[in-house]
């Protein structure tokens, strides 16, 4: 459903992402992990084709999004880590203007399908600003649902929550995930070990390892996730991995 391919980006002389690679079949869901400034929301800016990158190549759903970037998006839904929302709008009058901007056929329609997947059809008729924190990201992740799209991208999903509210999202996550292919850049590792299928390491804009959870646990010896992820981002530099 995407696949990276030998992904370059640079800032000026500071090469950001160092021949970038791997794939995120339907079905499965992949977690992006790394220190700050590893790279991680310059990929996802590259994935969802917000931003070019200086070398490799983007695939969604077989379609490339250097030679047709809109129908790409399409098949595409995004959640930055802080997803722009008007507070004085309630969330069906936001929702319903996102569907509108995307082209939905039936916009309320696909609202409410959005908000059920999301369990946030209780709060429809309420103010964005009147809401909690975990209730606006779930309301980010209806609007990256909108039109069902089968590929999901989030950044920093559980961003500001606290531990109900992450255990809730997470639930919500794995049902989603079933029928669609999901990356997901988070710090919380252990929260999200239940949802990621497999998990990118990301180190100074290199992939040094993209596999599930329990091959990273046997590579590295350790004990939990968390432990695997520092202890492979602590590791001396080398080579980027295959995807």
């Amino acid at each position: 459903m995407l696949a990276l391919r030998g992904i370059v980006k640079s800032y000026g002389t500071r090469r950001v992402l160092r021949s970038v690679g791997f794939e995120v079949p339907a079905g499965e869901a992949v977690l992006l992990v790394g220190r700050n400034g590893a790279g991680k929301t310059t990929l996802l800016r590259i994935a969802t084709g917000f931003l070019d990158p200086d070398g490799g190549t983007v695939t969604v759903d077989g379609i490339a999004m250097a030679n047709a970037r809109g129908a790409a998006q399409a098949r595409l839904g995004y959640l930055p880590e802080h997803a722009p929302a008007p507070l004085e709008l309630t969330v069906r009058e936001h929702l319903v203007l996102r569907a509108q901007q995307k082209g939905c056929a039936k916009p309320r329609a696909d609202v409410d399908h959005a908000a059920m997947v999301a369990a946030i059809t209780d709060v429809l008729p309420r103010r964005i600003g009147n809401l909690s924190k975990g209730f606006r990201q779930r309301v980010g992740l209806a609007d990256a649902l909108l039109g069902d799209p089968p590929l999901l991208i989030l950044d920093e999903p559980t961003s500001g929550m606290d531990p109900i509210q992450v255990k809730e999202l997470r639930a919500h996550l794995r049902a989603i995930a079933s029928n669609r292919a999901v990356l997901v850049s988070s710090h919380a590792v252990s929260d999200l070990r239940a949802l990621a299928d497999r998990v990118a390491v990301l180190r100074n804009g290199v992939l040094v390892a993209c596999d599930t959870p329990d091959a990273l646990l046997t590579r590295t010896g350790c004990e939990t996730l968390d432990e695997a992820v520092v202890a492979l981002l602590d590791e001396p530099s080398r080579a980027p991995e295959a995807a």
